[in-house]
């Protein structure tokens, strides 16, 4: 089973995903790429690399998809992820953008279950959380201006939850695989 966890900047998308994983001993991330920066937290769902790099895994046919994200900040999905996913033996999760969950879905349709979950707040807990883990203003503006976008998407998402605590949200999203 693959979990996909969307939603936009500073939802809580990694922190569920910790508690997911700190509550489910069979669940592991399914990493992706990333030409982010690393953060000061423990960055285990990300592979970072340069653009330049990620532009070679692109050329060299290594990911799956690919977008960028967030001023000129790439996110990708790696094939080399994918296999494991459908070799199972364990269950994984996976922060996504809103783009590529389509394309992952459809993908993966008869190769493995998946669930997708959206994760949404109100603008004014976003910009407090983006704040607190220190990015700049110009940043906070820059990933705000995709929530409008990325809330216009909710619809193709199994489920749809507000985070405004994350151990709730972890327990939602363990109930709804459970019963679903």
């Amino acid at each position: 089973m693959l979990i996909l966890i969307s939603g936009p900047s500073g939802v809580g998308k990694s922190s569920v995903i910790e508690t997911l994983i700190q509550r489910n001993k069979n669940l592991a991330l399914m990493k992706t790429c990333t030409t982010r920066k690393q953060r000061a937290q423990i960055d285990g769902a990300y592979i970072h690399v340069s653009k330049k790099k990620f532009d070679q895994m692109i050329a060299n046919g290594e990911l799956f998809e690919y977008e960028n994200v967030h001023a000129d900040i790439f996110y990708g999905t790696p094939f080399s992820s994918l296999k494991k996913v459908i070799e199972g033996g364990r269950d994984y999760i996976k922060d996504i953008d809103v783009n590529g969950i389509e394309k992952l879905q459809k993908y993966l349709k008869d190769k493995c279950r998946v669930v997708s979950v959206f994760l949404d707040s109100p603008d004014s807990l976003l910009r407090q959380r983006l704040a607190k883990r220190g990015e700049s203003q110009e940043m906070i503006e820059k990933r705000l201006s995709r929530a409008d976008m990325e809330r216009s998407k909710k619809h193709i998402f199994d489920l749809v939850l507000d985070c405004d605590d994350i151990l709730q949200t972890a327990i939602d999203i363990e109930n709804f695989v459970k019963n679903a």
